[in-house]
């Protein structure tokens, strides 16, 4: 995400210095910070049989990002691309047409949610706090 948007890595202080690709990969910290990202993506969809806990959890993890100074909330919408790009990867030939659509409709609905959470709105706005 950080090659295609390096405006973002602004956003993190601990993360401008890493400028290269190189650096982005020994980095340790954004390591965590991407294993979090995909464990927070993980936790989405292993929660979307029980919709009341999935809207909340999700709706509180965008909500934490207006802490961080400058954030905006259409920046959760670059995930979109890696993340599908990540999934085909790990799938490879269980990538199917299919597999491509039910994916790309979860990581609307967690990029919405996670929005929703930032803007206090929607389903998430009860319990996404401040």
């Amino acid at each position: 995400m950080f090659e295609e948007h390096k405006e973002l890595l602004n956003l993190f202080e601990k993360f401008i210095a890493l400028q290269t690709r190189e650096q982005q990969a020994s980095s340790e910290e954004l390591q965590e910070h991407a294993t979090k990202v995909m464990n927070t993506l993980d936790e989405g969809i292993r929660g979307l049989d029980d919709m009341d806990a999935f809207f909340s959890y999700l709706g509180q993890v965008g909500a934490s990002h207006r802490r961080i100074n400058g954030f905006q909330s259409q920046y959760f919408w670059k995930i979109e691309g890696p993340f599908l790009k990540a999934v085909e990867q790990t799938l490879g030939d269980r990538y199917t047409a299919n597999v491509e659509n039910i994916y790309k409709v979860t990581i609307k609905l967690i990029i919405q949610t996670l929005v929703d959470g930032y803007e206090g709105t929607g389903h998430a706005a009860g319990s996404a706090g401040s």
